[in-house]
């Protein structure tokens, strides 16, 4: 396994990716996810703490209050063009949990509990991209998050829900802040 990090989430026309790249590679992995979990891991990234929990900001209390420790997130293969993932954590008495999970949730959870990403050099070598080659599209990830923001902004504001509307308004603040 290689430890990885989040190299950026862009819009395609596909949906949404989040770029995953080993440490010391010229590689870096696109893992196609939807539009909430694209949401849910921008808002793991800001640290911004939102009205109603997410179902990731449940796990994250959940484990929390029972006292697991998320020890690192996996990417461990490619199977008819799916990803497979787990969350391997600490058990309170001793020892290790490892859960199977989808990618894109177990993104969301490591950058809340900021843990480390591993990927599976296989992948990396399967459908791996020169990161060079990625360069418009890692310039283009900070737009599309702020774009991200601004039309899910729109939609609260219509349902007239401003304590979320502040939370968004928190979250773009943080792009102009950076």
């Amino acid at each position: 396994m290689l430890e990885a990090e989040i190299w950026g989430i862009a819009e395609t026309g596909d949906g949404y990716v989040v770029l995953i790249k080993p440490l010391e590679s010229e590689f870096s992995v696109p893992v196609f996810i939807g539009q909430a979990e694209a949401h849910a891991i921008l808002i793991g990234f800001g640290g911004v703490t939102v009205s109603r929990p997410l179902t990731i900001d449940l796990l994250h209390n959940l484990t929390k209050t029972a006292d697991f420790k998320l020890i690192c997130v996996e990417i461990t293969e490619l199977k008819d063009n799916t990803f497979y993932g787990r969350m391997v954590f600490s058990k309170p008495a001793g020892g290790r949990l490892t859960l199977d999970s989808r990618p894109s949730d177990a993104l969301a959870l490591a950058v809340r509990c900021k843990c480390p990403i591993y990927i599976a050099e296989k992948v990396v070598n399967e459908v791996g991209i020169l990161a060079e080659d990625l360069t418009g599209s890692v310039q283009a990830d900070q737009e599309t998050q702020k774009r991200l923001l601004k039309a899910e902004l729109d939609e609260v504001i219509a349902m007239e829900n401003y304590e979320r509307a502040a939370e968004i308004r928190d979250m773009l603040n943080l792009f102009e802040n950076r």
